[in-house]
């Protein structure tokens, strides 16, 4: 879930809802990579085995916006994401606003 930190939940099993919407642009900064962005809303949780031993925050949603980067003279065919998430739910010791930059080779 980008909302919550990395690990916030853990067990052995999960259950993800992603709904996104994509816009693909015509820019095409420099020739070096096409820009589209991206809103998304996540909903999920995880059950079992806790390792951890942590208490389970149960069903976690999130909502937010990314920009996608299509790099066009690069060969790993990989798209660099940056988003930024809002969690919805959890307790306070998590940030109200999480910022996150992966690549995918997907948009």
């Amino acid at each position: 879930m980008r909302g919550y930190p990395l690990r916030y939940q853990s067990g052995d099993s999960k259950l993800l809802f992603t709904i996104e919407q994509r816009y693909f642009s015509d820019w095409y900064p420099f020739r070096l990579f096409r820009v589209g962005a991206a809103v998304f809303a996540d909903i999920g949780r995880v059950w079992g085995e806790n390792p951890a031993g942590e208490i389970n925050q149960g069903w976690l949603r999130d909502v937010g916006f990314g920009l996608r980067f299509a790099p066009t003279r690069s060969g790993f065919g990989k798209i660099v994401h940056v988003d930024i998430a809002f969690p919805l739910d959890g307790d306070s010791s998590i940030d109200s606003v999480q910022f996150l930059v992966e690549s995918k080779r997907s948009f």
